[in-house]
Parts: C-alpha cells; sequence; structure tokens
C-alpha cells in the first residue's frame, strides 16, 4: 500500500512542502544552475523519479534487496531451514536500524513548495504499486525529503550521472549495439556520434562522452575524436540504421589520444607551447596541478615547452596573468592578447549603471 492520508484515504492532490536541510538547498540550486533547470518543482521530480531505486532512503526496498542477495547467499550452504531464516532476521533488523536512523539524521531547513508529476504521485500513492516506503515514514514528503536529502551528500559527478541517467543509458546502449547518437548541445549544434565511452576527467569531476563525431548535416565529412560534456547536451538518440562499428586498431587509437591529451581537450591537435614563467608563474605551475601539461624537454632558463593542445595551454596559462608570456605559436599568443586587451577594455571604460 503507498502513501496515505491520515484518515486512511488516498493523498489528495499533488503538492508537497519538503523542508530540506539547508546543505541539501544550496546542492540543489547549485546542480540547478549546474544543469541548466529553472523550475525547481521539475528538477526535485527528475532527482526522486532517477534516484529512489538505489537511494538507501527507500529502506523498503533496500530490505526486499538484501532480503533477496541474503537467500540467494545462503542457499547452498548446509544449514538448518530455522537457522537460517533467524540469521537472515537479524541482519535485516540490524539493517533496519541502520537505515531508519541515517533517514532521521538530516536536519530541517526552510520549507520548499513543489508539484508532483503524474509519474512520481502515481508511484507514491497508487494503490497497485510497488512504493511500501509509508511503513518508514510518517509523511510521503518525509520520504521525498530524505531521498533528496541522501542525494544532495553524494560528489557532484555521481549526482551529475543520477541527474543525466536517460542521457547515459541512451549512450550505453548505443555502446553496446555498437550504433550512431544524433546528439544536441545546448548550444543547439547536432552531432553524429560514433560513441566509444563515458568518461571522467582525471580529477573525476565532470562525465564526458568519448568517441569520434562530425557535424549530422555533413554526413560524408570525417569523424573526429571528441570528448562532450554529458551536462552541455540538450538530447540524445541512438540511430538504429546507422552502426558505429569501431575496430580494434581506432579503440587503441583512441586511448592513446586520451592518455596522452587528456579527455578534456580531445578536440584539436597538438602543438609545441612555449611559453616564458615569470618567478612567480614557476611557483603557480608547480602550485596548480588541475590540469597542467607536462614538460616535453628541459626547462631553458624560464622558458617551457610543452606539446598538448592549444586548447589546454590556454585553458592552462591565461590565469597566470603577467606571470605566463606566450611565445609559441603565434596564434595562442594573439589570442592572449586579445582576451587581456578586452578584459584591460571592459576596466578602463566606466561602469555602465545597474537597471533597478
Amino acid at each position: 500500500m503507498a502513501f496515505a492520508s491520515k484518515d486512511g484515504n488516498k493523498v489528495s492532490g499533488n503538492k508537497q512542502r519538503l523542508n530540506l536541510s539547508p546543505l541539501a538547498q544550496q546542492i540543489v540550486a547549485y546542480d540547478m544552475f549546474a544543469f541548466r533547470e529553472t523550475r525547481l518543482s521539475t528538477f526535485i521530480n527528475r532527482v526522486f523519479e532517477q534516484f529512489y531505486p538505489a537511494a538507501d532512503a527507500s529502506i523498503s526496498r533496500m530490505l526486499n534487496q538484501l532480503d533477496g542477495k541474503l537467500n540467494k547467499l545462503l542457499a547452498d550452504f548446509p544449514i538448518d531451514e530455522q537457522v537460517r531464516k533467524r540469521l537472515i532476521h537479524k541482519l535485516l533488523s540490524q539493517k533496519t536500524g541502520e537505515l531508519i536512523q541515517k533517514a532521521a539524521l538530516y536536519e530541517n531547513g526552510e520549507s520548499i513548495l513543489i508539484t508532483l508529476n503524474k509519474n512520481n504521485f502515481e508511484y507514491l500513492t497508487g494503490q497497485n504499486v510497488e512504493c511500501q516506503e509509508e511503513k518508514y515514514y510518517p509523511r510521503l514528503s518525509k520520504y521525498l525529503k530524505c531521498v533528496i536529502e541522501e542525494y544532495a551528500r553524494l560528489p557532484y559527478i555521481e549526482r551529475e550521472k543520477i541527474y543525466f541517467r536517460p542521457f547515459i543509458d541512451e549512450i550505453q546502449a548505443a555502446i553496446q549495439k555498437e550504433k550512431q547518437l544524433k546528439i544536441v548541445t545546448q548550444q543547439d549544434k547536432v552531432y553524429s556520434v560514433s560513441p566509444y565511452k563515458i568518461m571522467c576527467d582525471p580529477l573525476s569531476t565532470v562525465n564526458y562522452l568519448v568517441g569520434y563525431s562530425n557535424r549530422y548535416t555533413e554526413p560524408e565529412e570525417e569523424k573526429r575524436p571528441c570528448s562532450l560534456k554529458i551536462s552541455a547536451l540538450k538530447s540524445v538518440r541512438m540511430e538504429s540504421s546507422k552502426s558505429a562499428f569501431m575496430k580494434k586498431s581506432v579503440q587503441k587509437q583512441l586511448s592513446q589520444t586520451i592518455a596522452s591529451r587528456g579527455v578534456q581537450f580531445m578536440i584539436g591537435s597538438e602543438a609545441e607551447i612555449r611559453v616564458r614563467l615569470s618567478e612567480e608563474g614557476i611557483r603557480k605551475y608547480h602550485r596548480f596541478g588541475h590540469l597542467r601539461p607536462a614538460p616535453a624537454k628541459e626547462p631553458e632558463g624560464n622558458i617551457f615547452t610543452f606539446q598538448c593542445t592549444i586548447g589546454q595551454a590556454e585553458f592552462y596559462f591565461f590565469k597566470f596573468g603577467k606571470d605566463a608570456e606566450i611565445l609559441a605559436p603565434q596564434e595562442l599568443r594573439t589570442r592572449f592578447i586579445k582576451l587581456y586587451q578586452d578584459a584591460l577594455d571592459t576596466y578602463t571604460s566606466p561602469p555602465q549603471k545597474t537597471v533597478d
């Protein structure tokens, strides 16, 4: 039986008030911005729908799964049936207490009002569905809160996987079936992608779709290595009629490219980058490890040489300001000059008046 109102009748109306902790509210706001979602109810509904099957907060589901695992694990053990049942009951009782305690520890904060979508409302209140969480929660809103609180305490990269699970599932299906994907980005650019893997960067901060791609409107165009942020995609669709078979030699070459460039900088060719670093620039280089290119050879005094993509060099050295001077290639030096000049123009112009 699903959640019912205090008089035993089905919950009427799909509006719910959630009392989320300050941490959960902060994470929800951050992820809504990162995932380009403007509607709170839409965000909460999507997180709940994608996460409740795996959340510890779904106590009944977790206990049912554990019961099945324990019965399967102990099935072949030569022990008395009654002993086996008592052992499983003891382990389930212990786990029940742990899950109930975890759900009770989330603090309260400001109340927010959301509207459940049709699927979630039916799952939580329908009489012929699998939801049995009312055994452990006094109110539907308490169960919702605990699922969102648990989500908020996961690392960002795991939250990204949960929110974009429909995209990830479609990509994984295409990889398994060796089919092409039609990808539309948030900038409305459309690509045909032969998918290779879903990967994250070395610090596990962002999920990427890695493979070979070309423009969807130019099917004869040569496919090039690509890495697309999962969070920057607008739509993902497997094209069952288009093969994306990838030879082992091609997979090996792509793997080598990833190893040499990093998953973030698959696009663009490598170049020899020469940079003059000040003493402070050298200290910054040793201090800032994120996406740092490795020297291609021994420094010549304070001049360092790197073999990496122009994109990586720009991303890494631009924040050094006057402590890093690009010597080569000229196109990168020219780009730094333009970016710094544009910034200078902004700061030397009179500030624009704000509109009340």
